[in-house]
């Protein structure tokens, strides 16, 4: 079951001139760093002025919802579901 968070993360990206978001490799928090194998989904939100890209990724059979704030820089892990 998904276990919802807020918790505010570095994220290790790449961008690349041909994609339109950058590419998330790796994110860290004090306790954890989770090496990304997939990107499964990425999207875009607003909220007034502010634009979203929400990626949904896995590593190994765990999957993460984060979220990147594009006018701040900020990345906050928003969902966590461990993998049996």
């Amino acid at each position: 079951m998904p276990e919802k968070t807020d918790i505010p993360i570095d994220a290790l990206v790449v961008y690349r001139r041909t994609q339109a978001h950058p590419d998330l490799r790796s994110f860290s928090w004090p306790t954890r760093r989770v090496d990304v194998s997939r990107t499964n989904l990425v999207h875009a939100e607003r909220e007034g002025d502010t634009l979203y890209l929400v990626y949904s990724v896995s590593a190994g059979k765990d999957h993460f919802h984060l979220r990147l704030d594009t006018r701040l820089g900020r990345w906050t892990l928003e969902e966590i579901e461990i993998g049996n």
